[in-house]
Formats: structure tokens, C-alpha cells, sequence
């Protein structure tokens, strides 16, 4: 089963790549290292494509209120568009306050 995992590149979303692949699925890191940027939806369309599920661990690139709201803001709505009703959206948020 081909997974995408949003947010695939970072520090939780590797290890979320890394057990789906140890269990025999396509798992797909999706990230602006690899190509896909949530927030322009550059290469969004063509990673999705064949995806039965999407799995969205991503965080934002910055920490200043501002970057943050806006960060979540586009990108949930974006990724939220990556669901079908043929595909499985999960989103995960974690966030540290501090």
C-alpha cells in the first residue's frame, strides 16, 4: 500500500517512513527536501498520486506566532484537500510550547 507521509523528511516523520516501510508498505516522504511543499502545493499532486493513505506529521518551518499561524493555516487546508473518499487522511500535530 503506497502511504505518504507529510513531513516525511523530519524527525518523527522519517521514523513514521521507516516502520511503514519495515511492514512492507510504499512509504513516501513528502517534504520540501524531497520535492513537495505543502503550503505552494509543489509536487503535492504527483506524490498523492496512487495514494491510499496520507499521513501529515509536518511542523512549521518557523516559530514566530505569525509563521506559525499561517503555516497551519495553509497547510491543513491544502493537505486537508489530499483526502479523497478513496483515500485515508491522519493528520498528527505536535506542538511544544515553551
Amino acid at each position: 500500500m503506497k502511504i505518504v507521509v507529510i513531513g516525511g523528511s523530519g524527525l518523527i516523520g522519517s521514523k513514521v517512513v521507516k516502520k511503514l516501510g519495515a511492514q512492507g508498505h510504499q512509504a513516501v516522504a513528502a517534504s520540501p527536501a524531497t520535492g513537495v511543499n505543502t503550503l505552494t502545493t509543489e509536487g503535492l499532486a504527483e506524490v498523492l498520486n496512487g495514494a491510499s493513505v496520507v499521513v501529515d506529521v509536518s511542523d512549521s518551518p518557523a516559530w514566530k506566532d505569525a509563521a506559525v499561524l499561517n503555516f497551519c493555516s495553509k497547510s491543513w487546508s491544502i493537505s486537508r484537500a489530499a483526502w479523497t473518499p478513496d483515500r485515508l487522511y491522519c493528520s498528527a500535530r505536535i506542538f511544544s510550547i515553551g
